[in-house]
């Protein structure tokens, strides 16, 4: 079981924000593991086990790779510290594998993997209700906001359907990995069809349950329960601020920015 820690939206949006300001001011890749493994520790205490938390990374390892790889090969000419810009390997003229170059890459891939599992978190550890009595607090536009719910409401409802497909069609004989990548494609098909078909109607439900309810009718939501601040959500926020404060402190005017810096 998932557990919040009784934490209010607005405290965990705050912590999101800090991460988030963190994981895109600094490109030393030792600092975006500190930051990963303290997601982990937040995940892991909220009740999340690692195959949540970094299931939906599985079918991106090639695009990590990919990223290791090109950016390895970097002219060097960006980095502050000259030891990232000695050549490691030359292959051909202009492919020139840098220290920085590797440094950089596994940047990329840290800073993926963080804000993909960042994000996991805080959608599995919040109820889509209290995200509407933020976008109520932030006055948003019912619209806008109902936009935004269905959104992180409507993916995992599409990717349940889509293991309920691929299941019904293995039980059908189907072996989506069988031939060569053609064939495989094909294979493909049964599933993307029977998807396209249940977002459909499952977008045609949608639509007829909100006229029924009368959506649209008022400019104002009607939230069914009050966000309420306690102690320790007070003293998330203040901890947010000063680290946000702390991160562009370091980042424009300390030293330590060079230090985290490739």
């Amino acid at each position: 079981m998932i557990d919040n820690g009784g934490l209010d939206i607005r405290s965990k949006s705050a912590l999101f924000i800090q991460f988030m300001a963190w994981i895109i001011l600094f490109d030393h890749p030792a600092c975006h593991g500190a930051l990963g493994l303290m997601i982990m520790g937040g995940g892991l205490h909220m009740g999340l086990s690692l195959k949540q938390m970094f299931s939906k990374l599985i079918p991106l390892t090639p695009l990590f790779i990919m990223i290791m790889v090109f950016t390895g090969f970097n002219s060097g000419a960006g980095f502050i510290h000259p030891e990232n810009q000695a050549p490691l390997i030359t292959l051909w003229p202009g492919g020139v594998l840098t220290r920085g170059g590797l440094m950089l890459g596994a940047t990329f891939m840290l800073r993926l993997v963080n804000m993909v599992v960042l994000t996991q978190i805080l959608l599995a550890s919040t109820p889509l209700d209290e995200f509407i009595n933020l976008f109520v607090k932030l006055r948003l536009s019912p619209a806008l906001s109902f936009l935004i719910t269905t959104a992180i409401r409507f993916v995992p409802a599409l990717d349940q359907k889509r293991t309920l497909i691929i299941t019904a069609q293995r039980a059908r004989g189907v072996d989506l990995d069988e031939g060569n990548w053609f064939r495989q494609f094909k294979n493909r098909v049964t599933i993307m069809i029977p998807l396209m078909v249940n977002a459909i109607v499952i977008a045609d439900q949608l639509s007829m349950a909100l006229m029924n309810r009368g959506f649209g009718y008022r400019k104002t939501w009607t939230p069914m329960t009050r966000l309420r601040f306690r102690t320790v959500d007070y003293f998330i926020l203040v901890f947010s601020l000063v680290s946000l404060v702390s991160a562009l402190v370091i980042r424009y005017q300390g030293p330590i920015g060079n230090l985290l810096s490739i």
